[in-house]
């Protein structure tokens, strides 16, 4: 929290959404904000006028309009910008929302270089302060295990030493490639947070797989779930930034990421990389990682390339552009 607010309102559908060491703190207010969407956008909106500084962790603002100073988040604009989502029924919508909100925002946070570069190139405008500001990464992401771990990986029908992927299952997440080999592995790979639709897509079109599908993980599993892993892989075509491999990799395991720009980027160079569309280049690297050298410079190097962003400190630029808004 920044040493001079005096309190922080937390808007939300659904108070529980608001993870439960920030519901207890006496400091932090909660708003549940109506399940309309156009009465939601005006409470937002109102609750503006009373407030000095609204900050939105999407690229949107109060549909009626903002009344403080405010800020907004870039993670991507690929549901607006890329083929994949070009049917969507609320795409100009959506495409007007970000536009009006890049042109309004006192500061337009992006959490990495490649989102800035493609907001600028769809939309021909950044932000009247655009600022890329890596995100950090909650101190629970670490590689110290805790008690009980193993009960929450039999919880799940896990045991240690699988591949994990992390993420909705949407097309853009490709998780076809991984499918395609998994019959090659040893190792089992488990796939966690896609939707039954997302999983049905991916099994109509790979239908001999023996993979796990975890369809929801418990927020608070998470560490146990990355920390049990061999490693963690990504994928994906593209994405805005890439939160699974640095969570991962602060909890002491290896990713693999495809060699898009963003993950490369956001990692450091420190994960190994593989073409999204070469199986036999994920083969590759997944068997690489079965050297103990290997294994444990990547570990090294993750863990060093993280802790920057790890806890409180992983935020202090974030806050100092607060403070020069003010």
């Amino acid at each position: 929290m920044h040493p001079s607010a005096k309190s922080i309102l937390l808007a939300s559908y659904d108070p529980a959404w608001i993870l439960p060491p920030l519901r207890s703190r006496n400091e932090i207010e909660m708003e549940q904000l109506p399940k309309s969407f156009f009465r939601a956008e005006k409470r937002l909106s109102d609750l503006t006028k009373s407030t000095d500084l609204f900050i939105s962790p999407y690229p949107k603002l109060p549909l009626f309009g903002v009344h403080c100073r405010a800020i907004h988040f870039i993670h991507d604009v690929l549901d607006v910008t890329h083929p994949l989502y070009r049917r969507r029924p609320k795409l100009l919508f959506d495409r007007y929302r970000v536009r009006k909100a890049l042109r309004r925002a006192d500061i337009t946070w992006y959490d990495s270089s490649w989102s800035l570069q493609e907001t600028q190139k769809h939309f021909s405008l950044c932000g009247r302060n655009p600022v890329v500001r890596h995100l950090g990464i909650d101190e629970r992401f670490r590689p110290q295990q805790e008690k009980g771990e193993e009960s929450i990986l039999e919880s799940y029908g896990l045991r240690e030493g699988y591949i994990l992927a992390l993420g909705n299952g949407l097309p853009h997440k490709n998780l076809g490639v991984l499918l395609q080999i998994e019959q090659q592995m040893t190792r089992r790979i488990v796939l966690v947070g896609a939707s039954d639709a997302n999983r049905q897509y991916w099994t109509s079109r790979h239908p001999a797989g023996r993979s796990v599908w975890i369809r929801h993980a418990d927020e608070r599993d998470l560490p146990a779930l990355l920390r049990g892993a061999f490693c963690l892989v990504q994928p994906s075509l593209i994405e805005g930034y890439g939160y699974p491999p640095l969570e991962a990799m602060a909890c002491g395991t290896p990713a693999i990421i495809s060699s898009i720009p963003v993950l490369v980027e956001t990692t450091g160079g420190n994960a190994m990389t593989a073409d999204a569309n070469d199986e036999k280049a994920w083969m590759r690297a997944l068997k690489a990682l079965e050297d103990p050298v290997t294994y444990r410079g990547k570990v090294q190097g993750g863990l060093e390339w993280v802790e920057p962003l790890r806890g409180p400190k992983g935020w202090s630029f974030h806050l100092q552009d607060i403070e020069r808004l003010f």
